[in-house]
């Protein structure tokens, strides 16, 4: 065996599995070289996710980016000669119009992005897989794309690692497990084994159910919890003896039931004969704490796996044989029979990017072997230049505030999301119940006194609407509020929402944005800082106290987030971004200047100790002009658009930006009903709680004064 080198330029940790051993590929076929790969297992892994996944790929998602990823591993293993198109099926029961709708929304969703997806008959369903009971099912979405990696992931993942090794620009070391992640000055420097040190410069972590340990010895914490999921074989089958394929038929969803049917191809092949049923446990999901899981020498059949028990799945086991009845015909082989372990996120999503706390330290982490090579594409992309090809909002760690990377948070948000995987429909804006009111506003108690309708946003509890309205609003605007007439398109939304647009449009009403993200950037470097991140120009001539509406876009020119940059002094600005968003901007905003070498600047993040309100529509200044000490500051001479100021509300001192998406002072109805005319008041949370809580005539001054209750 080769001897662990004193150094490299690029260290992967989890080299044996589909991830790994994928990023490797890629970041040579990038031109990257001197990499090491290490693996605690076997090459390719005999123990991780990878050496027990059902390898199937479907291209069912209402995720662009998603179906991007699962396109180019498609490809990618099918030019390898890795994939058997074999169709897949999601099917809905016949007492589930929910789940009928929802395959119908995923045709839609498939077309949009490129996929061959469409709607089939029971009677075609039978046909294209004669297991199934058609009179349970009322219809079924067919993917003619969908197929099986074969002979395995966990083949293809060696073949890449030989393949790499080949080329001289990848050694991969296996039963050689990382201990640490040495980190010096917030940037990696080595990495640490039972063998010896390396030094490198870059770090890539793709350990899958492991990584939030490794993750941890570099204070930079991977929000992923290992997740149980049940697999059962049955068998022997003897129709598929004589086919002489991987896989004889279609790939078969029963997510109405949380569960997967697919055979495992001629006896003859590589784990053929079976028919394998997976299952989801959607009511009490089992999570593994990644320090629980068992050594290789401690578990009967893999640290990823312990015993199952047919008791653990039988309500669904009895189930899955009304729809498809082989699997009661068959004999249960318990010696081949497990709970495997995949990852499983607070959101769902895959964890990619660059650490938030650590330079040069890089995650592929919570990814299917459907997207494997795609994800390894994308990374090296990122890597590479900057940026992938597609925008990656959606996968970027750093989409993370730190309070979401909390053990409490993680465990809890990774339940939940734990019961979705294969259940019914789940709704784009369906809330979470645990990690709540963890963010909350100076005005909050105020809220959920006018019935607030609360959601969350980045941790933050947000009003979409309040009950106190309706009785009034509602009536005065129910001819012209949008009727929802698909209880799809109403759940999770409230029509006072919109009754409190239209009055605001009319006449004034205020809004809660304290999710909104603020920083304060300044020092000798801030303009400069700036002016790069910035399409528009927010330096040079820019006078104090003038906002700017820009974008920062990322190395390839695409839009990366948009935001309002507010110039306070010569190197003095405040930057507002989006609630979802100011974290991605946070981490982009210290990348940039630590790749420039901008060190001179102050970055304060002000989130949570600014509190904002938004004030709008056509009566906005007169009613602000009420309680200010002087209303002419309000002129639109003294106050013009896009600038800031300090002003004085009734002896309570707040910061105002009087920005609107318009901007004209009034006119036409069509900028009057876009709020043309606002202010929105930015102040310290102490000073909100003075006028948002205490029963002060201030406060109901105010309300009177606008007219409407929120």
């Amino acid at each position: 065996m080769a001897q662990l080198p004193k150094r490299a330029k690029v260290v992967i940790i989890g080299q044996g599995g589909i991830v790994g051993s994928s990023v490797a590929h890629h970041l040579i076929e990038q031109g990257w070289d001197d990499i090491v790969g290490l693996e605690k297992s076997a090459i390719p892994s005999d123990i991780g996710s990878t050496s027990h996944a059902s390898d199937f790929c479907f291209t069912t998602s209402h995720d662009k980016l998603n179906i991007y990823t699962t396109k180019y591993s498609q490809a990618f293993y099918e030019k390898r000669g890795n994939y058997v198109k074999c169709g897949g099926m999601e099917v809905a029961r016949a007492d589930d119009d929910e789940r009928m709708d929802e395959l119908r929304r995923k045709v839609g969703s498939g077309k949009a992005f490129g996929t061959n997806v469409s709607m089939i008959s029971p009677k075609q369903a039978k046909e294209l897989f004669p297991l199934l009971n058609e009179d349970c099912i009322q219809g079924a979405m067919w993917d003619p794309d969908a197929g099986l990696v074969v002979p395995r992931s966990q083949s293809v993942a060696g073949d890449l690692v030989e393949e790499a090794v080949a080329t001289g620009k990848l050694q991969a070391f296996a039963y050689t497990p990382a201990i640490r992640i040495d980190v010096q000055d917030g940037q990696v420097r080595g990495v640490e084994t039972h063998k010896g040190y390396i030094e490198t410069e870059y770090v890539v972590l793709s350990m899958g159910i492991w990584g939030p340990l490794m993750a941890n010895t570099a204070n930079s914490p991977l929000p992923l919890m290992p997740l149980e999921h049940p697999l059962l074989f049955f068998g022997p089958y003897e129709e598929l003896a004589g086919t002489g394929k991987q896989i004889v038929y279609p790939l078969f969803r029963d997510q109405g039931n949380s569960a997967y049917v697919r055979d495992t191809g001629d006896p003859t092949t590589t784990e053929g004969g079976r028919i394998e049923w997976g299952y989801y446990e959607a009511e009490d999901p089992r999570l593994v704490y990644p320090g629980a899981i068992s050594e290789p020498r401690e578990a009967r059949m893999s640290p990823s796996m312990r015993d199952l028990t047919l008791d653990q799945v039988m309500d669904a086991y009895e189930k899955a044989i009304e729809m498809t009845p082989i699997l009661g015909e068959l004999g249960w082989e318990e010696k081949h029979s497990f709970n495997g372990l995949l990852s499983v996120t607070p959101d769902g999503g895959s964890l990619m990017g660059e650490s938030p706390e650590v330079r040069n330290l890089w995650f592929c982490e919570a990814v299917w072997v459907k997207d494997g090579p795609g994800a390894g594409k994308i990374l090296a992309d990122w890597m590479t230049h900057g940026s992938p090809e597609m925008d990656p909002h959606s996968i970027d760690i750093a989409r993370h505030y730190p309070l979401q990377k909390t053990p409490d948070y993680v465990y809890n948000r990774c339940y939940e999301t734990a019961k979705k995987i294969y259940t019914p429909a789940v709704h784009p804006r369906e809330p979470y119940m645990t990690g709540r009111r963890m963010r909350t506003s100076p005005f909050y108690l105020r809220e959920v006194e006018l019935g607030a309708y609360f959601m969350e946003a980045a941790g933050w509890e947000r009003a979409h609407g309040y009950a106190a309205n309706e009785s009034t609003l509602l009536a005065k605007y129910r001819d012209r509020i949008p009727v929802r007439e698909h209880e799809w398109d109403a759940r999770h939304f409230w029509e006072v929402s919109n009754a409190e647009q239209l009055e605001m449009s009319e006449s004034v009403g205020m809004i809660n944005l304290s999710h909104f993200a603020i920083f304060d950037i300044s020092g000798d470097d801030a303009e400069t800082l700036l002016e790069y991140l910035s399409v528009a120009k927010v330096g040079g001539t820019i006078s104090h106290g003038k906002g700017v509406y820009t974008h920062f876009l990322d190395a390839r020119g695409g839009i990366r987030s948009d935001l309002t940059i507010i110039r306070r002094g010569d190197n003095d600005y405040r930057v507002v971004c989006g609630g979802d968003t100011g974290h991605r901007d946070h981490c982009w905003i210290k990348r940039i200047a630590r790749e420039k070498g901008l060190n001179n600047i102050r970055l304060q993040d002000r989130t949570d100790e600014l509190a904002t309100l938004g004030l709008w529509g056509p009566k906005a200044r007169e009613t602000l002009a009420q309680f200010v000490t002087n209303p002419d500051e309000l002129s639109a001479e003294n106050f013009p658009f896009a600038t800031a100021r300090e002003l004085n509300i009734q002896g309570v001192p707040v910061w105002a930006f009087r920005i609107s998406y318009v901007g004209e002072q009034a006119g036409s109805s069509i900028s009057r009903s876009a709020m043309a005319c606002e202010s929105g008041i930015c102040c310290t949370k102490l000073v909100l709680r003075r006028l948002a809580l205490k029963p002060t005539p201030t406060r109901a001054v105010w309300r009177r004064a606008c007219g409407c209750r929120t």
